[in-house]
């Protein structure tokens, strides 16, 4: 149901609020909100009684592209590197009449906030005291509870699945779990959508990132795809107490980073194979898997000016084919044809046991010993020729598989995907103060679907062609030692063609005289066999993204405040068929009570023979044009009471605006109609 822009408005102005006070009964330090895609470094400098050192000159260099950012420690003593990409850093302090204090090593992980503390000796400045980080540093600034899965864990960890996805890593970490997908995963979504409860969250409240930018299917609220693992810096998943920033969701958070250039070029290629020539066979397994699959790619990185201008690029190409799991299906026997049904609803070929008495659907006449043209049976009737039509696309039944003539067909549905990936990322230090990134990424997924005139039965399949592109472009400026600005443009475009096979047939391929709105696709249920499927209908589903987000951070006296906002604009055009070539139901109960029907069902594919249908559904095309803002601002507040007491305070503004069809399709609810 659509609802005009007037109450969408209505229900916006009740404001959803997010309020969170958090006591730490640590030292002092600086809590920073976090930005998606980096991390934040900070922390205090002292002298050796403890007492705070303020103006002393902090630099902090990456040790992979040699950039420097430079700080000073405020009246405080507090210095703050926030929205820093991720990676390994040094860390510089120097103040007149104190040794420089040198720590290397500094590992910085997404979504980490980290205090590296400088315990300044008296002495020259021309002296360095150097220190080497060994291991991670603690994060205790932080009340959530956060696991990071880095690069070497995202390419060594085995991801059996057709796809190689950086989500199938998700439940390795702590509070995470798979949970029911509903309906927002399957052929409406993209193949990588995936349903995880993260800290008891409904399967569809995780809020997803990607280099900072915002990676959210707005159609289920699901996830887009990512980048394949060896394009893939790291990610994390957060959970518990997650900040006024980060409320968008009641759920988790997963925050994941491409990997960018260096100073140094850097690149690889890799291939894996899959296939029934290499695998051994399942222990279970009476037959070797049927998987083909060969997947290559590659990845090379480097300066495009050193100490500058970095890029980074990968791609990777999927082919995968296999047949399902055999399947089984009945289907009407030459002798069924001939008017003979005593053996197909005999004792040999009914799970009770017993044979099943019949009555010919349109006129009741029993039908003795289940045959038609006997003494005391009406003659062999003039089947329906809409259902001969399509008797000539059934599989004939193998006897060495159907030995007691029941019209048993075994049979596979083929499958084949095709994926190619290609994910690129520039980063442009200016200058010590000011960064700038972009990332684009593109996925273009195919599974298509198959038809054989000779085996109808394998239409229960759909066909997806999927293409995401999704771009982020972010800057982070340091307008002062303690004003911070980090800003992030993403776009973000999902096309997916759902439906059957180009030579497909529909109804009216069988001159049944009924309106088809899709030239190919036939959905048909007899109760022994089946075709089509409700999520095979064709459709086109687009779900376009523009956001803008601004996060800004500021250090004042006790006080570290961060404050800032989100404008997401999305848009969502379907046109499903549905039901719009209709679906064909035969359950036997006219061929088990008569023309009138009942409760005891005969044979279905006598009543398919005769046209007797027990159901029929059909509907227009469902379609949408749906157009809806997301808008929210938030504020989050640091304060240190004293040395041992931190409070941390956020409140999140929400609202819930309704979205509303482009055209004015829809219903409106009007309470004074109503009462």
């Amino acid at each position: 149901m659509q609802m005009p822009l007037s109450s969408g408005l209505a229900i916006g102005r009740r404001v959803i609020c997010f309020l969170s006070v958090t006591l730490f009964f640590v030292a002092p330090f600086v809590l920073w909100a976090q930005i998606a895609g980096t991390g934040s470094i900070q922390g205090t400098v002292s002298d050796p009684s403890g007492a705070v050192i303020p103006d002393a000159n902090v630099v902090l260099t990456s040790e992979s592209t040699h950039v420097k950012r430079v700080s000073k420690s405020d009246a405080s003593g507090v210095y703050a590197f926030p929205a820093l990409p991720i990676g390994a850093y040094d860390l510089s302090v120097a103040a007149p009449g104190f040794k420089t204090s040198v720590e290397t090593g500094i590992v910085l992980e997404v979504g980490s906030s980290i205090a590296i503390n400088a315990h300044m000796s008296i002495g020259s400045a021309d002296t360095q005291v150097e220190v080497h980080a060994e291991g991670l540093a603690l994060q205790t600034e932080d009340p959530s509870f956060k696991q990071t899965i880095d690069q070497q864990d995202i390419t060594e960890m085995p991801l059996n699945s057709s796809t190689r996805q950086i989500t199938g890593l998700l439940t390795i970490s702590g509070g995470s779990s798979n949970a029911p997908a509903n309906d927002f995963t399957g052929s409406k979504y993209s193949y990588q959508t995936i349903s995880v409860s993260i800290a008891g969250g409904q399967g569809n409240t995780t809020l997803w990132r990607l280099d900072g930018g915002d990676n959210q299917d707005y159609m289920g609220n699901g996830n887009l795809p990512f980048p394949f693992p060896d394009a893939v810096g790291q990610f994390s998943v957060e959970s518990t107490v997650l900040g006024a920033q980060e409320g968008e969701h009641t759920g988790g958070y997963v925050n994941v980073v491409t990997r960018s250039g260096t100073n140094i070029f850097h690149g690889e290629a890799f291939e894996f194979i899959r296939n029934n020539y290499l695998d051994a066979t399942n222990f279970y397994s009476t037959s070797p898997d049927t998987l083909h699959q060969n997947e290559y790619g590659g990845t090379f990185g480097g300066p495009i000016r050193r100490n500058k201008i970095f890029a980074f690029a990968g791609y990777q190409h999927l082919k995968a084919d296999q047949n399902a799991a055999k399947s089984e299906a009945y289907v009407p026997t030459a002798a069924n044809l001939a008017g003979d049904f005593s053996v197909t609803d005999g004792p040999n070929c009914e799970a009770s046991g017993k044979a099943v008495q019949l009555v010919d659907p349109l006129t009741g006449a029993s039908l003795v010993g289940d045959k038609y043209g006997v003494p005391g049976s009406p003659a062999v009737p003039a089947w329906n020729p809409q259902a001969l039509a399509l008797y000539k696309y059934l599989p004939v039944p193998n006897p060495s598989i159907d030995v007691n003539g029941c019209g048993l067909i075994s049979y596979s549905i083929p499958s084949e995907t095709f994926d190619n990936q290609f994910v690129t990322r520039v980063d442009y230090t200016i200058n010590s103060k000011n960064n700038l990134y972009g990332r684009y990424f593109i996925d273009g997924f195919q599974a298509p679907a198959f038809f054989s005139p000779t085996n109808i039965l394998i239409t229960t399949q759909s066909g997806n062609i999927e293409r995401v592109q999704t771009f982020t472009l972010g800057d982070a400026d340091t307008l002062t030692p303690n004003l911070v600005n980090a800003a992030h443009v993403t776009i973000l475009r999902r096309r997916n063609d759902r439906g059957y096979a180009s030579n497909a047939i529909n109804a009216a391929s069988l001159g049944v005289n009924v309106y088809q709105f899709a030239p190919n696709g036939l959905q048909l249920s007899e109760g022994k066999f089946s075709l089509g499927c409700g999520t095979c209908a064709p459709a086109e589903f687009d779900d376009n993204t523009l956001a803008f987000d601004d996060d800004v951070t500021w250090v004042h006296g006790n006080h570290q405040l961060a404050f800032g906002g989100e404008w997401v604009q999305n848009q969502l055009n379907i046109v499903n068929v549905f039901n719009g070539n209709a679906n064909f139901g035969f359950n036997g109960q006219y061929s088990g009570s008569g023309p009138s029907g009942g409760s005891i069902i005969g044979d279905q594919s006598l009543d398919f023979l005769e046209g007797a249908m027990s159901s029929f559904q059909q509907s227009k095309e469902q379609q949408n044009a749906s157009r809806g803002a997301i808008p929210s601002l938030y504020v989050q507040d640091t304060y240190h009471a004293s040395k041992r007491l931190t409070m941390v305070g956020g409140l999140r503004w929400g609202p819930n605006f309704m979205p509303v069809d482009f055209v004015n399709r829809g219903m409106e609810f009007n309470m004074a109609d109503f009462l």
